[in-house]
């Protein structure tokens, strides 16, 4: 099979078959029937992995799998990044690959480096209305020539699990939500609360939960709105967010990072991150601490919160994997941006033009619904360097449910040089989001314009916002 991206693309994003997917009501959970027949088809083909894959607008989910990498067990899912699956459903038929590394579309996949995909093969899924939903797909980590038998068994077997995939529909018909207002991570013990001084001065911590103790070595950051110490928590190193600031701003973003580390530790990503411990719904958040350096540290004394060209690729391949993850329907309804909304307001606070606006909006209409998760504020502070060379992502305060590429977006507010930029509008044309790349770097330089609290410069606020208007005439037009 010729493999045709934008076929692909296309075919993907179609609403007929995303509703069809919809329907599924297939979660990134695993399912342990599903687990079984993955695991019967890696036996029968003798491979070390086996995947029923359900294609997404923006992911992929493995409702059933045997022998995926214990990287991916919890979190289930990958962004598009890392799906060859894709190109099954684009075509609706099956994918034999024998060296994914001599491929010229699949080469710069993702996923040989992350999962390992070398040889590939996989033959659609389909729903009870007959599109394709995914793929049941079979993989080895080095070079294999699948066989005519091997590949009628890998058919054979994916009538079973399409079977079994409606079978699973029929089981889970669609059920009515009540919205209810969300309880808090942690219910606020009136013992561990702090006081709160009218005067101005800094505040402190006067009731700590047990087992808690700060370190006496300066905080690991200190800003207007919060302050972040070191500690340990029974022995665990811990981060203690300590809210400074009390104007509203401070308290969203505190209450933010709040349900966004509480929801990370009911269903961990597939990146490193602080995990939510504990909370006194007010002032004080612990979590669990990443060990490592953050990437502004390594330019320069004060940072520069600058990067190079290797730590945009891995900056940029740490927010796609972050965008695979998605959470519970309550939060992704709460954490929802108000594309109009915002831009509107920033208009009116004459961060936008009349142009800007009107241009905005109109590519705006053109992007569509789908939306992915993103971290908000990507930049090399809020980035670490771990001790087994990954990365690691820290202060989600800003995170929330944005149109695809905003983290690029942001990468591109603080990139150092024009050669990174274009690296980083390059992923988002290959990745088929230009039109929301340029709406999010629109809304980046908007929210950021006069914010001085990451040492950005004026002069990369305004190249950055220059070229989200040049995009924005490509998409529009010059009238």
């Amino acid at each position: 099979m010729v493999i045709d991206v934008a076929r692909t693309a296309a075919a993907v994003r179609d609403h007929a078959r995303l509703a069809a997917v919809a329907a599924l009501r297939v979660t990134a959970t695993a399912e342990p029937h599903l687990d079984e027949l993955a695991e019967r088809v890696r036996r029968a083909l003798r491979v070390p992995t086996a995947l029923l894959v359900v294609v997404e607008a923006t992911r992929q989910v493995f409702p059933g799998a045997s022998g995926l990498p214990e990287r991916w067990q919890h979190s289930r899912a990958t962004p598009l990044t890392h799906s060859f699956c894709q190109y099954v459903v684009g075509a609706d038929a099956p994918l034999v690959v024998t060296d994914a590394r001599r491929d010229p579309v699949l080469q710069t996949s993702d996923a040989i480096r992350d999962l390992g995909v070398i040889a590939y093969a996989g033959t659609p899924l389909h729903g009870a209305d007959g599109h394709a939903v995914g793929a049941l797909s079979v993989v080895d980590s080095r070079t294999r020539r699948w066989t005519a038998s091997e590949l009628r068994d890998l058919d054979r077997l994916a009538a079973v699990c399409s079977r079994a995939l409606q079978a699973r529909r029929a089981q889970h018909p669609p059920v009515r939500h009540v919205a209810a207002r969300p309880d808090p991570p942690s219910r606020p013990d009136p013992a561990c609360t702090g006081s709160r001084p009218a005067d101005g001065r800094p505040w402190t911590p006067q009731h700590l939960p047990p087992g808690l103790v700060l370190d006496v070595r300066p905080p690991l950051r200190a800003g207007r709105s919060e302050i972040v110490h070191a500690g340990h928590l029974h022995g665990e190193p811990v981060a203690v967010v300590i809210r400074a600031g009390d104007d509203d701003r401070a308290r969203q973003r505190f209450q933010r990072r709040t349900e966004v580390a509480a929801a990370f530790g009911a269903t961990p990503p597939p990146i490193r991150v602080g995990l939510y411990r504990w909370t006194d719904g007010d002032r004080i958040l612990v979590l669990s601490r990443l060990i490592g350096e953050t990437l502004d540290r390594r330019h320069g004394d004060p940072p520069t919160h600058r990067f190079a060209g290797h730590d945009t690729r891995e900056m940029s391949h740490a927010a796609a994997l972050l965008s695979a993850w998605q959470p519970a329907g309550q939060d992704a309804t709460r954490w929802l941006v108000d594309y109009p909304g915002e831009l509107d307001e920033h208009h009116r606070a004459g961060r936008l033009t009349d142009d800007d606006l009107r241009r905005a909006l109109a590519v705006l209409v053109r992007c569509g619904q789908d939306r992915t998760f993103a971290h908000g504020s990507l930049h090399a502070g809020n980035v670490l360097r771990l001790p087994s060379g990954r990365l690691g992502l820290a202060d989600f305060s800003s995170a929330g449910i944005f149109l695809a590429g905003y983290d690029l977006a942001t990468l591109h507010l603080n990139a150092p040089t024009d050669q990174i930029r274009h690296v980083l509008q390059r992923r988002a044309e290959r990745s088929d989001i230009v039109e929301t790349f340029a709406v999010n770097l629109v809304l980046a330089t908007a929210r950021h314009h006069g914010d001085h609290s990451h040492r950005r410069d004026r002069a990369a606020l305004l190249r950055t916002r220059q070229h989200a208007r040049r995009l924005l005439i490509d998409l529009t037009g010059h009238g």
